[in-house]
């Protein structure tokens, strides 16, 4: 078998053999940052789509036990507890999974009332990495809507 002779250098590595394996580099390496990103994303989404159903999970327990139910956030252990006020006790403790974080809050919790509309409107800021999405509960109506930040701006 005969060897071609762009790889029968004795003096080092060919300008394109160079080319090449840096071609190959970038391209793997491409595909490794973008799959990271979309980790980061798809576990801060898990992570919101988690919050939101919990959310919803208080609503209608308040409508159908007719007294208020909620959720009590606590930012520093990176948290949140459904709980039920009449008696006062906790339903459930929430850990946030998959590395996202609570970042704020615009109250220390949510209460629904009975007819299922939050006491006030809410807002909740998750983020993973650069990735940051808000939950809001509008008083109107009681929707819970979940925000990618990154892409949107109602500031």
């Amino acid at each position: 078998m005969k060897i071609p002779a762009l790889f029968k250098s004795k003096h080092g590595v060919t300008l394109l053999e160079l080319a090449v394996v840096m071609a190959i580099i970038v391209v793997l390496s491409g595909g490794v940052v973008i799959g990271f990103r979309q980790g980061h994303r798809r576990a801060l989404h898990n992570a919101s789509l988690q919050l939101q159903a919990d959310l919803r999970y208080a609503q209608r327990r308040s409508i159908i036990e007719g007294r208020q139910f909620g959720i009590a956030f606590d930012v520093a252990q990176n948290r949140y507890r459904i709980i039920s006020t009449v008696p006062t006790r906790t339903v459930r403790t929430v850990y946030v999974q998959g590395g996202a974080t609570l970042l704020e809050t615009s109250a220390p919790r949510l209460l629904f009332h009975p007819r299922g509309t939050p006491t006030a409107g809410f807002r909740i800021t998750m983020a993973k990495g650069t990735d940051t999405q808000r939950i809001t509960a509008s008083v109107s109506g009681g929707r819970i809507r979940v925000f990618d930040i990154n892409e949107l701006d109602y500031e």
